[in-house]
């Protein structure tokens, strides 16, 4: 089956999934207008569902980063319906978010940093002793390969090491939910591959529920099980591709194969419609 024949209908794909598993975050025909007046985000209707890693891509201003606000529960729609753990206040704890711009403590070390919002863990986690809760958070420093500048300080970091601690950092809390805005784009694409595989290994370890905004459709290929492609401003969703690469992909190999291209090439088709780029070579 080629990855075109995987492509639904939006409405075709909400329909679907009610025989699949519970979702966590339902989005029902949401839209954001901006006080200015420009309406950001139309009509949006998705799904998160449990232990998936939902990519979403789009045109530059579509609203992708606001979509992911209201999900997080950092920002109200303006129309429609959100469901799930960021429709109220004290459920945020549930969610946890990484950004694309630095977010880590410069005056703290590696693995101070990597522990600084135990405060916000589930009282499961809180209750574990001080040498149980040093051990977690040693053990996946050493899962994205930070284990040997433990003690180091950010600033003693590459701009990649920086991006696993921001991802580390968050994944410590133990969320229910993982939002991801563009957290790699900063870093060079040899690097960025290098992530790829330790932040799978990572999620799918914890079986993690992550949400992926990203303008790089080889990581959304890569990274997620489902891909929604929005439109132009004001966004909504107007294609859903299932990924078939499995849980145990291995990024550099994945990414050498004619199924990987393959679907890369349908997303960069979905999205060109929206752009008015041409075809993928």
């Amino acid at each position: 089956m080629t990855s075109g024949n995987m492509i639904r209908d939006t409405r075709d794909a909400m329909t679907s999934s009610s025989s699949r598993e519970q979702a966590l975050v339902r989005v029902a025909d949401a839209g954001y207008t901006y006080p200015s007046g420009t309406a950001a985000l139309s009509g949006v209707t998705l799904e998160v569902r449990p232990h998936e890693v939902l990519g979403i891509v789009g045109p530059s201003g579509c609203g992708k980063s606001t979509l992911l606000r209201i999900i997080a529960g950092l920002v109200s729609p303006t129309s429609g319906t959100i469901t799930g753990p960021g429709e109220n206040s004290d459920a945020q704890l549930d969610m946890a978010m990484v950004f694309q711009a630095d977010t880590v403590m410069p005056w703290i070390t590696v693995e101070k940093n990597a522990g600084m919002y135990s405060q916000f863990q589930p009282l499961s986690v809180r209750r574990r002793t001080a040498s149980a809760r040093r051990a977690r958070i040693r053990e996946l420093l050493q899962m994205v390969g930070l284990d040997h500048c433990a003690r180091s300080y950010p600033y003693q970091l590459s701009g990649g090491e920086r991006r696993r601690l921001a991802f580390v950092t968050a994944v410590a809390a133990s969320p229910r939910i993982l939002l991801l805005d563009e957290p790699f784009a900063s870093v060079d694409e040899p690097t960025r591959v290098q992530i790829h595989q330790d932040v799978l290994e990572v999620i799918h370890k914890l079986r993690m529920t992550v949400v992926l905004v990203t303008h790089d459709l080889a990581e959304a290929a890569t990274l997620c099980d489902r891909v929604l492609v929005m439109t132009r401003r004001p966004g909504a969703v107007c294609r859903e591709h299932t990924i078939s690469f499995g849980p145990d992909r291995d990024v550099v190999a994945l990414r050498q194969t004619s199924e990987f291209l393959a679907e890369y090439g349908e997303l960069w088709r979905d999205l060109s419609a929206q752009t008015g780029r041409a075809d993928a070579p």
